[in-house]
């Protein structure tokens, strides 16, 4: 079972209609909204795990709102989005997921930077200021799946 977190946003659309072009009769697909579960929440988190049975993660949710939010809401969007990571990544070890693939956002690369970029210049300096709570909650993501695969050997 492919479980994907932000089901209904741009990317998780995207993956659903290729999915759809070419169905894989051995493959289960479910797309998950925040209708279906508060992912802030880790109770909820867990019950939609406990529910889903996912042997595999596609993690695209997060709290958005543009720039204008980004700046108004620092700390609950860093929070937020900081708390959905944390709780899914602890129930994909909880559930002993296979495979956990996430997607960040580009406003995590340093603002100040040298072209072209790529993902290995992540951390060479702060983000864009005004997206700065959001682009570090996203940044982290990169941190935990990597401490998840040193501590525990889990989310490859």
């Amino acid at each position: 079972v492919i479980m994907v977190t932000g089901g209904s946003g741009l990317v998780g659309k995207a993956i659903e209609a290729v999915v759809a072009r070419a169905p894989k009769a051995e493959e289960q697909w479910v797309f998950l909204s925040s209708k279906d579960a508060d992912l802030t929440n880790f109770d909820s988190t867990k019950a939609v795990f406990e529910r889903v049975k996912p042997t595999h993660v596609i993690h695209l949710a997060a709290k958005v709102g543009g720039l204008f939010k980004n700046m108004k809401y620092r700390v609950e969007m860093w929070k937020d989005n900081i708390d959905i990571n944390n709780n899914v990544m602890e129930c994909c070890r909880i559930y002993k997921v296979d495979k956990l693939v996430s997607c960040l956002s580009t406003c995590i690369f340093p603002h100040k930077t040298t072209f072209p970029i790529d993902e290995t210049m992540l951390h060479n300096g702060p983000p864009q200021h005004s997206n700065e709570g959001y682009a570090y909650a996203k940044r982290m993501i990169d941190v935990l799946n990597r401490s998840y695969r040193e501590q525990y050997g889990t989310l490859k």
